[in-house]
């Protein structure tokens, strides 16, 4: 353990130190003056170190491995019957979609950029965009991305083919949504994202495309992250869509107040 902590806080002293470096050039070569509040912003640093390295082991030591275990598990009542060489059928992974879909309406929930957006959002437009409501339709759009993504790897659809649909379904929607809400929409796959979701995502869809005969862990496992980032963007505008075609046809008695 004292190894790994010194490894681990070696590796991000050594990350962050470009960080830290642009910071300093451009305050004391471009602005020419100290940093108010220095001994604050010094503490804060290194609170925010601390927490890096923490996070880094909590990453090697938890998320990392209970995604793969949990991949590894899931996989084997469906295989238990399946001869050598032989494929299970997509539809006998039941267990495996319902925890990529849960896990990653979970995990949003709680994301940390989602959260504090969503409330920036909130007081931006007066309440118009609900916080609250915002992260639901993310959650189930990062969910609906992840059954995708793990549904693909089963049953070997080409990642191409599959992005392809993915990126035609938020086009036409981003046609159909208020325009307002169009950058909001695509900004919103990146918050969801984040440091909660793609840790565990990423180990978890690996781990299926590793337990699976035939998948390869590195053209199948990987790409999954991208449906959980895009699916939200497709789940915002359709959304924003369904409210604001309601609103056309009641004839504007709903107003504009209840966007998302």
């Amino acid at each position: 353990m004292p190894d790994a902590l010194v490894r681990t806080a070696g590796g991000t002293l050594l990350d962050a130190a470009p960080v830290a470096l642009v910071l300093l050039v451009f305050q004391g070569a471009v602005l020419r003056r100290r940093p108010p509040h220095l001994r604050s912003v010094l503490i804060g640093a290194g609170y925010l170190l601390l927490g890096l390295i923490l996070f880094r082991l909590g990453l090697e030591w938890s998320l990392l491995p209970i995604g793969s275990h949990l991949s590894d598990r899931l996989t084997q009542p469906a295989l238990a019957a399946v001869p050598e060489g032989g494929t299970a059928p997509w539809h006998r992974f039941g267990w495996l979609y319902a925890f990529a879909a849960t896990v990653g309406f979970a995990t949003t929930l709680v994301e940390p950029a989602l959260t504090a957006v969503a409330e920036r959002v909130g007081t931006l437009t007066g309440g118009a965009v609900r916080p609250w409501t915002l992260r639901l339709v993310v959650a189930v759009g990062v969910s609906v991305g992840l059954l995708l993504g793990t549904l693909r790897i089963v049953t070997g659809v080409p990642f191409a083919w599959a992005l392809a649909a993915m990126v035609l379904l938020i086009a036409g929607l981003a046609a159909l949504a208020p325009r307002p809400l169009v950058p909001l929409a695509f900004d919103c796959g990146g918050f969801a994202t984040s440091v909660a979701t793609v840790p565990l995502v990423a180990a978890f869809a690996v781990g299926v495309a590793h337990a699976l005969p035939g998948r390869d862990p590195l053209t199948d496992g990987f790409g999954v992250i991208l449906f959980a980032l895009l699916s939200p963007v497709a789940s915002v505008l359709g959304y924003a869509a369904l409210l604001a075609g309601g609103t056309r046809r009641s004839g504007g008695r709903a107003g504009g107040g209840d966007a998302v």
